[in-house]
């Protein structure tokens, strides 16, 4: 039976507005507010339609198909156009939802994805094999360094040290050199010559000490003594009095007992350098081995998750094709009754709609 549904819409409008006039004007406040929006009625039914399987997605889908058609047309009856194209669009997607039986005797698509799951497997098998062999490998290695000698940092000398030495020759060097310069200004001429003696001072101190682990340790010490003993004959050269040599050979005197000092603790440094050195490379060597079995474990820890997703996604296909292997007239007609399902529940709406029926929302906090 057709009607007019202009009519119909006009007159249930023209109600509602009339209704929600009388609540507007009562002193009631409800606790749910009024809307003239139709409620969703998949809402507290299906909590979630991903990952429900394909028969359920199709039900639910056609369910929405049907309902939105009888609201989209108004109908407060069942229409047969309506019936007849509603059936055969739940028919069309019931034949795409089903599928065949999972079969690799008879399927040669079948019978190569079940020969890829098996290689999978065994290839995950190995993996897995591996990764055992590499987390032994690692509490192995992690053993082996915990048991080495650790080395600490390596030996050098403190800087104030340096610093102190530095400035010792400095202060030898500086006079002879201050006499050997012909700058008028007094000031000037010092301030050239305690530069330049502390660079030589920084020189000599710095050859001894870098140099200890040399084969020809001795060069540095030689060459401050010989340096030592020149500056002695400069200031004995340069000077007559009794008092002044007393001075250049003091100096003198200094600037070498300043080298042998740096060389008995370039010799000390030595000595920690030949015990330094076998520990920081057994401790190097334990944990390069140690950092190489951490990092075997993490690539066999990734083949396998990804081994385990290739396999779970090929369990899910096969799962998927069981779900979907119904007998096709058994699937048509569970899809015809989602579908008209659906299409009465919308016409039970319109039919609501036209006797002023309004759809509580509750308000939300």
């Amino acid at each position: 039976m057709k009607i007019d549904r202009g009519n119909q819409y006009e007159r249930a409008t023209m109600k509602q507005s009339s209704n929600k006039r009388g609540a507007d004007d009562s002193g009631d406040a409800p606790n749910d507010k009024s809307t003239d929006a139709p409620p969703e009625p998949l809402k507290d039914v299906v909590s979630s339609v991903q990952g429900g399987g394909s028969v359920l997605e199709m039900n639910t889908g056609l369910y929405s198909h049907g309902r939105n058609r009888a609201l989209q047309s108004g109908a407060v009856n069942t229409q047969s156009e309506d019936v007849a194209a509603l059936a055969e669009h739940a028919r069309a997607m019931a034949r795409q939802t089903y599928r065949d039986k999972y079969d690799p005797s008879q399927n040669a698509h079948d019978a190569m994805h079940e020969a890829e799951y098996k290689r999978m497997f065994g290839q995950r098998t190995e993996a897995e094999m591996g990764e055992q062999h590499a987390a032994a490998n690692l509490r192995d290695a992690e053993v082996k360094l915990a048991g080495t000698p650790k080395a600490g940092t390596k030996p050098h000398a403190h800087p104030l040290l340096i610093a102190a030495f530095t400035v010792a020759l400095t202060l030898t060097v500086a006079p002879t050199l201050h006499d050997l310069l012909t700058i008028s200004d007094d000031m000037l001429a010092w301030f050239a010559a305690t530069l330049s003696s502390a660079l030589v001072g920084l020189m000599v101190t710095l050859a001894i000490l870098s140099g200890r682990r040399s084969k020809l340790e001795w060069i540095g010490v030689t060459a401050g003594v010989i340096l030592g003993l020149g500056l002695g004959a400069v200031r004995l050269s340069a000077t007559s009095d009794a008092g002044d040599k007393g001075i250049a050979i003091g100096l003198t005197i200094v600037e070498i007992a300043t080298v042998m000092l740096l060389e008995w603790l370039a010799s000390g440094l030595r000595r920690r350098d030949e015990e330094w050195l076998p520990k920081h490379a057994d401790e190097t060597q334990a944990v390069a081995a140690r950092d190489a079995a951490q990092a075997d474990l993490s690539r066999w820890k990734v083949k396998v998750e990804e081994l385990d997703e290739a396999i779970a996604a090929k369990i899910a296909l096969v799962e998927n094709r069981h779900n979907r292997n119904i007998h096709l007239p058994e699937l048509e007609a569970v899809a015809i009754k989602a579908v008209m399902d659906g299409y009465n529940a919308g016409i039970a709406e319109n039919v609501g709609r036209l006797r002023g029926v309004r759809y509580p929302v509750r308000r939300t906090a």
